[in-house]
């Protein structure tokens, strides 16, 4: 019986030790594709003078 508790807690840690080392999975896109989606902000249009002259 401690031969086999032994065994288990050799095969957990393990199991740890090998799950927390190496490097994260990467994101996998529908496509297949390893890309990462990067959010950038959209230019600003540059402002278009208004035609009724500008006054109030």
């Amino acid at each position: 019986m401690k031969n086999l508790m032994m065994t288990a807690l050799i095969l957990c840690l393990a199991i740890l030790i090998d799950a927390c080392s190496g490097n994260p999975a990467k994101p996998v896109l529908p496509d297949g594709s390893h890309r990462v989606p990067v959010n950038r902000v959209p230019p600003v249009p540059p402002a278009v003078p208004s035609m009724d002259g500008g006054g109030s």
